[in-house]
């Protein structure tokens, strides 16, 4: 009997505190992102800098110019895949020494999005990289950022991050 009083007990203290803390996020809400992966539009909860965290895991995130300065971020996995976590590392792609956008565009490498994204997949940044077009930066950042459906991207109380950007640069 006093055990039946106590997982009684303890299940409505869960409940509680689950049906408080849904009431919280409701109100409060997220910021939400797009990004992509292997052309696909993806979307994100912006959690922040994990502070005094240099890498974790194998999850990269890939910064064309600076974070969403031209376009939505690129990931490298997504839920459901080996190596995928919402702990992201950060990497900074930017045009490489004596090239320019043009030469990017010329290249197999940029999005069928284009110019709505430069690069859409990490493949393609990786083989750009490995071309001499771009450079990749490692500030050693990690930001959690976990993945979520575009429902619950645009769920009532949260907000989005703008999906418009600024031309690309002759190189960024």
């Amino acid at each position: 009997m006093h055990r039946m009083r106590l997982l009684v007990s303890l299940t409505l203290v869960v409940t509680t505190i689950l049906a408080l803390s849904a009431a919280t996020v409701a109100k409060d809400g997220a910021t939400t992102a797009n990004g992509w992966y292997e052309g696909e539009e993806i979307y994100y909860i912006l959690g922040g800098v994990e502070e005094g965290i240099t890498q974790r895991g194998q999850n990269d995130l890939y910064l064309i110019g600076g974070d969403r300065t031209y376009q939505a971020n690129v990931a490298e996995f997504i839920p459901g895949e080996a190596g995928y976590s919402p702990h992201w590392n950060v990497n900074v792609v930017h045009t490489a020494a004596g090239k320019t956008l043009a030469d990017i565009l010329a290249s197999p490498y940029e999005s069928a999005h284009y110019p709505g994204a430069l690069f859409d997949d990490v493949e393609d940044i990786l083989d750009a990289q490995a071309a001499g077009l771009v450079t990749i930066d490692h500030p050693g950042v990690v930001v959690l950022c976990p993945v979520i459906s575009e429902q619950g991207a645009e769920a009532p109380g949260n907000t989005q991050l703008s999906e418009d950007f600024p031309p690309f640069p002759s190189t960024f």
